[in-house]
């Protein structure tokens, strides 16, 4: 009998392997299972997955480029012999700045291949013949996008474009905060210091301190965007100068005039109404303001008319969108032309998928593991009422704080303390409040919180957090605060004897501030030389400028309470995805239950978004296809009737269904109609049907294969579909059907879905003997049950009825990734796959199940399609989009509108 290796023999071997160079994530993954193998290791997935993430932190494992799209036409300049001649004098200072600070060689690598792949998609600056490039990186919330168009505007300057805009965001603090990294990272002078200024040091900062002999000149400031004074002073952009000319400017339709202007008046080449020097413009949040949302055929909005006679201006210019959430760049029509404005800003050259390295805390870790429901770190509020309720009217007065609320300010306290025993007192701390789109409100919760951190926290921990643990915990904070650690810290490592002494360090440091356009407070995180007198710990409270851009560092707890439909902002509104070294375990998310269902949908949108882009990759697919794809996605239906949603008419959508997964989200209650009834007993039917033959076992699962079209067909005609269940109107599915039958969806595989939980039983009020599934819903009210995170099914319902050599191919193309979703599943299956699910409803209030006939619902996945541009019309009512997705933020409506 062979003796087993555990872990230490194991990570020996892959330690060694490590050792060796840079290594991408799938060749660690890759070793990793060899060694596994080799010896036999005696190892649980968890900590297999465990050792990868250590590795890769400890190493610098370097991360996968991604993906990218591009057009027919492009001509590659950016050849070896162009990339030798280059001086990268920018680059490399950038670079070495970097490397200064911290940043591992692979990370320093991938940056330069990323921005390599997206310098070469962009025009020849050097070129004769003018050019208009259009292109568009997806990101992820927080996940270092500043960092990598910082880098990609020092190579542009390197390889000669003379002209750098960068547009950051609607608001004067993110707009700040970004010129103050462009100035560290590129020109290497505070922007704030006139160039004839003479004042120490020069005014040197970041890569000014090793190299200042050659500066960009910087026509906006930290503290001044472009303003109507300077076009007056008449200086122009001067065409001898080496160096390149480089504006940060907001995305603000008074600021765009203004730039605007100057530019006509001073700037056009001699005999043109074009300026003869290469340019580049960077639209960050490029989703955000950027696209074109004025009605009626031919009208154009503001500052989308104002970025694209920016782009006309130059004779040559390359135009970089930058966002976390595409999807509604990917809807501009790219065969649209204003006769005035001329092209819209659809990404018709290029398109990039960044993937994000495995230490990057995201969406995934957060929403979209439903096996490790009781792991993850949302925590649900549930006491908002009265003080914060979702839809606040304007003079709503807050009068005290949620209970929930004054326990992530306690999770705040014990998490810094944690933090600072774990060796992190030199790095900064923050907690985000959003709990509403008014300032005013904002202001109050402000003023609350520091009322409760001066008046309640602060003495209480003062006067007892140095005594022994017992004694201190008769104070009913210190009690609370155990209380916390208790629930959410005790397995960390760390001891509360430990923890209690340090509670007052945490609380007396930390500083409430109110981020938005009026209040006039900035919160800035300094570089950390002194720990006592640099470290930041900040409560910040705001609305949309925390939704956007601004970056919270060390970002501990977020308490988020917004209305829950804002559908087209959730991502960005989630500030505590990005990077969390050392305290990921830390970290904790107040919010309510059905935005986190919302949450997890849009997540799950993103990253299907994001697997379409790899797929289509492969069979060399352009941006015009992919938009295609994507204005015919199943989301469509969501965002067509959300972006039309004025009109209060009934909108008709074409959709693609290959290669998807649809579902009954929204189904019939048992009462007050027959509805649930006459879908029971079409399930049933079909049941009665396919039961002429013994159908294969999966589990607890019965599945039938090639099972004929017209009995699915004859399914879905009897299955009365909720109104309010968008995507599963069964006409439109039955027709698209019809038109692929010829094709491969003749024959279907059919699974009335079993659960193998052991708790699972038949129901004594259907005549079959399978173990039903349980589900807790997340609405139940006026005859309908809506599903917990926008679907009934588990994730790999698509995987059922596949051999096992299909499901090793999918796992394979996945890398090793733990959570697979239903389309890489789809794009392996011969046949479509039809799941009937019979519900047991649990109620929310006792966990306890329901004493009822169960409810059905239905999961359909189609396989991939040979047919290129194959829809089907679905009929969408934005009135009801009207009445339940418009969340307008103050703020924004305020920076948009207001003349500076």
């Amino acid at each position: 009998m062979s003796v087993r290796a555990g872990m230490p023999e194991l990570k020996l071997l892959v330690q060694s392997f490590a050792s060796g160079g840079v290594k991408t994530e799938q060749e660690l993954r890759d070793a990793i299972n060899q060694y596994v193998q080799m010896i036999n290791a005696d190892v649980s997935d968890e900590e297999i997955a465990s050792l990868f993430d250590e590795m890769r932190n400890r190493h610098g494992v370097r991360m996968e480029f991604g993906a990218a799209l591009i057009a027919p036409d492009f001509e590659d300049w950016f050849d070896a012999a162009r990339r030798r001649s280059t001086d990268w004098f920018y680059w490399e200072r950038y670079r070495d700045y970097l490397a200064d600070s911290g940043f591992p060689g692979p990370v320093l690598e991938a940056m330069n291949e990323k921005t390599n792949m997206v310098i070469k998609l962009c025009g020849d600056p050097k070129a004769d013949a003018p050019f208009d490039r259009r292109g568009m990186v997806m990101g992820d919330v927080q996940a270092g996008k500043t960092g990598n168009y910082t880098a990609l505007v020092s190579k542009a300057a390197d390889v000669g474009y003379r002209v750098i805009i960068i547009i950051a965001g609607i608001h004067e603090n993110l707009r700040s905060q970004t010129q103050k990294r462009v100035d560290e990272g590129l020109i290497g002078r505070n922007s704030d210091i006139s160039p004839t200024e003479v004042v120490a040091d020069g005014g040197r900062v970041g890569v000014g301190w090793s190299d200042f002999s050659r500066l960009p000149r910087a026509l906006t400031g930290r503290k001044a965007d472009f303003r109507k004074g300077q076009a007056s002073i008449g200086w122009r952009l001067d065409s001898d100068k080496e160096e390149p000319f480089v504006f940060v400017i907001k995305k603000n339709a008074s600021i765009l005039k203004h730039i605007l202007g100057w530019l006509k008046s001073l700037n056009l080449h001699k005999g043109s109404d074009l300026i003869d020097l290469p340019m580049i413009l960077i639209d960050d949040e490029a989703d955000n303001a950027s696209i074109n949302v004025a009605k009626g055929a031919g009208a154009v909005s503001k500052i989308n008319g104002q970025i694209r006679d920016l782009l006309n201006l130059f004779k040559k210019s390359s135009y970089v969108a930058f966002t976390a959430t595409p999807f509604a760049n990917i809807f501009i029509d790219p065969d649209v032309e204003h006769e005035e404005a001329g092209k819209d800003l659809f990404p018709e050259h290029f398109l990039i998928s960044l993937d994000r390295p495995g230490n990057y805390y995201g969406a995934e870790k957060v929403f979209l593991n439903p096996e490790l429901e009781e792991d993850r770190p949302t925590r649900d509020i549930e006491d908002n009422e009265p003080h914060l309720p979702l839809k606040m009217p304007k003079g709503h007065q807050v009068l005290d704080l949620p209970g929930s609320l004054t326990t992530a300010i306690r999770a705040f306290i014990v998490s810094g303390a944690v933090r600072d025993l774990r060796g992190q007192r030199d790095k900064h701390h923050s907690m985000l409040i959003n709990v509403s789109h008014l300032t005013a409100v904002q202001t109050q919760v402000a003023n609350l919180i520091r009322h409760h951190m001066n008046d309640v926290v602060k003495p209480a921990l003062k006067m007892h957090c140095a005594l022994p643990p017992d004694k201190a915990e008769r104070n009913d904070e210190i009690a609370a605060c155990r209380d916390v650690f208790e629930t959410e810290y005790a397995d960390g490592g760390e001891n509360w004897s430990d923890v209690l002494p340090l509670l007052y360090r945490v609380a007396e440091r930390a500083t409430v501030y109110e981020v938005n356009s009026k209040s006039g407070e900035k919160l800035v995180y300094p570089d950390v030389i002194d720990a006592e007198n640099d470290q930041v710990t900040a409560i910040a409270v705001g609305g949309y400028s925390l939704s956007r851009g601004l970056t919270l560092e060390g970002l501990t707890i977020s308490y988020f309470l917004r209305n829950s439909k804002a559908y087209d902002t959730l991502l960005q509104m989630a500030r505590w995805f990005g990077y969390r070294p050392g305290y990921e375990d830390l970290c904790r998310v107040w919010i309510k239950e059905e935005a986190r269902e919302w949450y997890a949908h849009i997540a799950a949108a993103s990253e299907e978004l994001r697997r379409d882009l790899r797929y289509m990759a492969g069979s060399e697919a352009t941006p015009r296809d992919f938009g295609l794809r994507v204005r015919t996605h199943e989301k469509a239906l969501e965002i067509t009737a959300r972006n039309k949603a004025g009109s209060g008419h009934e909108v008709i959508v074409e959709v693609g269904l290959a290669r998807s997964r649809i579902e009954t989200t929204v189904i019939h209650d048992n009462e007050p109609g027959n509805e649930a009834q006459l879908n029971r007993d079409a399930a049933l039917e079909l049941y009665k049907k396919l039961s002429v033959r013994a159908p294969t076992m999966h589990g607890a699962s019965e599945i039938w294969h090639s099972v004929p079209a017209e009995l699915v067909k004859d399914y879905l005609g009897r299955f009365m579909n909720h109104k309010d269940a968008e995507r599963t109107q069964t006409e439109p599915v039955i027709r698209y059907v019809e038109d692929r039958q010829d094709e491969n969806l003749s024959h279907w595989d059919v699974v009335f879905v079993g659960s193998t939980d052991k708790s699972a039983a038949a129901s004594e009020y259907l005549p079959i003997d399978l173990p039903l599934q349980e589900r807790t819903f997340a609405l139940r009210e006026n005859g309908k049950v809506v599903a917990t995170s926008r679907r009934f099914s588990s994730r790999g319902v698509c995987r059922l009825g596949m051999d096992d050599q299909s499901i090793d191919r999918v796992k394979a193309n996945a890398g090793g990734a733990k959570n697979i979703d239903d389309t890489a599943y789809l794009a392996e299956r011969p046949r479509p796959i039809l799941a009937i699910h019979f519900l047991k409803l649990i109620d929310r209030e006792t966990g306890k199940l329901i004493d009822e006939p169960p409810v059905s619902a239905w999961t359909i996945g189609f396989p991939s399609s040979a047919r290129k541009n194959q829809t089907v019309s679905y009929r969408v009512n934005t009135v009801w989009w009207r009445q339940n997705m418009t969340d307008i933020d103050e703020e924004v409506a305020e920076a948009l509108d207001r003349e500076e």
